[in-house]
């Protein structure tokens, strides 16, 4: 405060010493103005009869009288008698300049000989002022101006900070030592400030607020010491209470935690719903989900028959009972489902009436009436696929949160339910699989081991799941390409009747683009985010949905050359149409990707699965038999494997190409068994000498040193019963022996091992 006043002070000074110095200026050039013109109103008279009388030491006399006031700087007279020529005769100042800033007075001089007579010119008086004199003058009063204006800056400075300190230094004072000796014996002794009450400013609301707080910790303390008295009445029971509350506590951090689970929950029951394409186990998975977040005795899936005449009921279990699956016809009048089914909208039912009429399962055998039923249609694409129902012998046991909880589920439940009908319906097409399968079930009947039984089924398992999405993706792909090819053949004709060429041409280059990688939801969702301003801004209508069909057209960077179909009245259907064709192009590539994943994979189970019963070597290369069996366990290797290969150019060698896949095989499967199927598996080929090299190595737990000399013995194993024969290694050692190599090992525990396989280069 001090530091502003003095400031503030400092520049008042200045521009009231400014003001002042301007106005002395100002009245010291009107003052010499006012001198010059008195001299010459004084001498006019003098002068002139002083050269009509031709008296020129009169004149010189007044000249030199009228030159020594200090205003006059220069003194300059002209004679001008009749008929004679005119002179002229000056006096300055010592050490005069002509000056532009000091005034300057002229006038003529004229003298009336006679009374009436007329009066005649006799000549002219020039004054001119000394600049000298105005910057003297001036500099005196400055110093005056100066010294005055600080003294009242100084005093104006203290009258201020006077009047801080009386308004509010001294009240603060006040306040800080009030508070200062504030304590509990005196907090009944309120803040009082001796100033009139009826202001009301910021110190009068601090009074106030201190005052409160006074009250409210005098309140405070008082119903503290009512506590304690009453603690120490029931001193008893204070252990029981800090129980209860500890448990009330514990209950909600418990609430807390379970919602944050809730929400990560709901994200894996999406994944790990519509990553299956089993309805039995989608179905199984959706009931321990629920069971495990909501309170209920009975859970059921229904789906809509394709005849669309009945609702199959796939999936019902009640107290742990699991009903048979049957089927309800759509006009059966007790049927909950059936109800639900046709309203199209969530039941909530608590009549106990309804729930007694309904059918139960055959299989089942009610412990106790259901009290609380609901009952969520399973809806995609717009389209009803069937119901799913949770029910509770408990009244009123769904609450908002249970039936958010719900809704949220059934979404991803009527996807993945969707889609495995979609993959159902494709069974047909897996005739075409139905060779290769049936090849590798004949290779497992011929491994005359138990370990390679083991091995095959594993892949078996693996190449099913393998060929499952591609084919699902066909099938979805196809069902979206019909239902855009309706769409986009009944509107294009249309189209192009209201299109000008300009337009088609647009519309033409709109659908051919072709975007290099495909977009996630979330880049999706922010482009939309993005485009939406934008559109707007250009007077788009319906920006939102218009910018959802641009960044799906992959056109949000170029929607500025598509500004006239986006003006155009029909612009819906324009680009309604364009989705549809675009949406066509996108499933068409995907159907292609999906074939070519599946003839990959066919092509590696017909090289793995055949089998030379003639027992004739033949020319191989060693990294096409690797890369089938590496193609067999894609399905284990994509998880959590990191894959790196080592490969040179190496000559083909004379093996027996289907009997060294079994060697990869086995100790491919040891790498990934020792790595619990999560680290890095290492795969190189070469050269040394006269031999081919391929070394397998992992970096998982290692063989100890004390059984090293043991791992390739008849029947010795490491892994749990159950899991190994102790047969793979034999199996590998004598297919290389067979071929006239060798395998060696190393390995060190907790850093993982290494099997290279050395075959040497036969002739025919």
């Amino acid at each position: 405060m001090v530091l502003a006043t003095l400031v503030f002070c400092f520049v008042f000074t200045l521009a009231a010493v400014a003001v002042k110095t301007w106005s002395a200026w100002q009245i010291n050039l009107a003052a010499m103005h006012s001198e010059l013109n008195l001299i010459a109103q004084v001498y006019q008279h003098t002068l002139s009869k002083a050269i009509w009388e031709m008296d020129r030491d009169a004149l010189h006399t007044h000249l030199t009288s009228a030159s020594k006031v200090a205003s006059v700087g220069q003194i300059e007279i002209t004679i001008m008698p009749e008929q004679l020529a005119a002179e002229t005769f000056s006096f300055n100042q010592p050490g005069w300049r002509k000056s532009s800033i000091a005034p300057s007075q002229e006038i003529t001089l004229s003298y009336q000989s006679f009374f009436n007579s007329p009066s005649q010119k006799v000549g002219k008086l020039v004054l001119l002022g000394d600049e000298r004199v105005l910057w003297s003058r001036l500099r005196s009063e400055v110093v005056a101006i100066v010294i005055t204006q600080i003294i009242q800056s100084l005093l104006l400075a203290g009258f201020i900070m006077l009047i801080f300190n009386r308004s509010v230094t001294v009240h603060v004072q006040r306040i800080a030592r009030h508070l200062a000796q504030l304590s509990p014996a005196n907090l009944d002794q309120p803040l009082v400030m001796p100033r009139s009450p009826a202001r009301q400013d910021e110190l009068s609301m601090l009074v106030s607020g201190i005052n409160h707080l006074q009250n409210s910790l005098s309140d405070y303390l008082q119903q503290k010491q009512l506590y304690e008295r009453e603690l120490a009445e029931h001193r008893d029971h204070l252990a029981d209470r800090v129980s209860e509350r500890t448990a009330e506590l514990s209950e909600a951090n418990k609430a807390l935690a379970s919602s944050a689970e809730t929400l990560r929950q709901l994200g894996d029951i999406g994944r790990e719903l519509t990553t299956s394409l089993n309805p039995n186990a989608i179905c199984q998975a959706l009931y321990q989900h629920l069971q495990a977040l909501l309170p209920l005795n009975a859970f059921s899936v229904a789906l809509l028959a394709p005849e669309g005449d009945r609702l199959n009921l796939i999936y019902y279990i009640e107290d742990g009972q699991l009903a048979p699956p049957y089927f309800v016809m759509l006009d059966h009048p007790d049927s909950l489902s059936v109800k639900a089914f046709k309203s199209e909208h969530e039941l909530i039912i608590a009549d106990e009436s309804l729930i007694e009429k309904a059918p139960v399962p055959k299989g089942i055998c009610p412990i106790s009436p259901m009290r609380s039923v609901v009952l969520r249609p399973l809806i995609v694409n717009r389209q009803r696929i069937g119901i799913v129902s949770i029910r509770s012998h408990q009244a009123n046991a769904f609450q908002q949160r249970e039936l958010e909880l719900l809704r949220s589920i059934a979404i991803y439940a009527a996807i993945a339910l969707a889609n495995a009908t979609a993959y159902a319906a494709t069974e047909a097409s897996r005739a075409q699989t139905a060779d290769a399968l049936e090849n590798l079930r004949q290779a497992q009947g011929q491994l005359i081991q138990s370990e390679k039984m083991a091995a095959l089924g594993q892949l078996i398992a693996g190449v099913a799941h393998e060929i499952n999405t591609p084919i699902g993706a066909v099938k979805s792909s196809g069902k979206n390409i019909a239902d855009s090819l309706n769409h986009a053949l009944e509107n294009l004709p249309k189209l192009f009747q209201l299109l000008d060429q300009d337009n088609q041409q647009r519309f033409m280059q709109l659908i051919s683009y072709k975007p290099q990688r495909i977009l996630s939801p979330r880049e999706e969702r922010n482009k939309v985010r993005q485009l939406h301003p934008l559109l707007e801004t250009a007077g788009v209508a319906d920006a939102k949905y218009m910018a959802g069909i641009l960044v799906q057209l992959h056109a949000e960077d170029t929607f500025a050359d598509y500004l006239p179909l986006l003006h155009h009245p029909d612009s819906p259907l324009i680009f309604d149409t364009a989705y549809s064709i675009a949406s066509i192009i996108s499933n068409t590539d995907n159907i292609n990707t999906a074939v070519e994943r599946v003839s990959k994979i066919i092509f590696a189970l017909k090289s793995f699965s055949r089998f030379d019963h003639e027992g004739v070597s033949v020319e191989s290369d060693l990294k096409e038999g690797l890369e089938t069996v590496l193609t067999i366990y894609q399905n284990q290797i994509k998880q959590n494997i990191e894959l790196i290969r080592h490969y040179q150019d190496i000559e083909p060698i004379i093996c027996f190409p289907d009997e060294l896949n079994q060697v990869w095989t086995n100790l491919i499967h040891n790498a990934l068994q020792a790595m619990q199927f999560s680290g890095v598996l290492t795969i190189a080929i070469g050269r040394k000498g006269n031999e081919a090299v391929v070394a397998i190595s992992d970096n998982g737990c290692g063989i100890a040193e004390n059984i090293r000399s043991r791992i390739f013995d008849v029947f010795f194993t490491t892994k749990p019963a159950g899991e190994g024969s102790g047969l793979g290694l034999d199996i590998v050692k004598k297919i290389v022996a067979k071929h006239q190599g060798r395998i060696e090992v190393e390995s060190q525990e907790g850093q993982g091992s290494t099997f290279s396989v050395f075959l040497p280069y036969q002739h025919h």
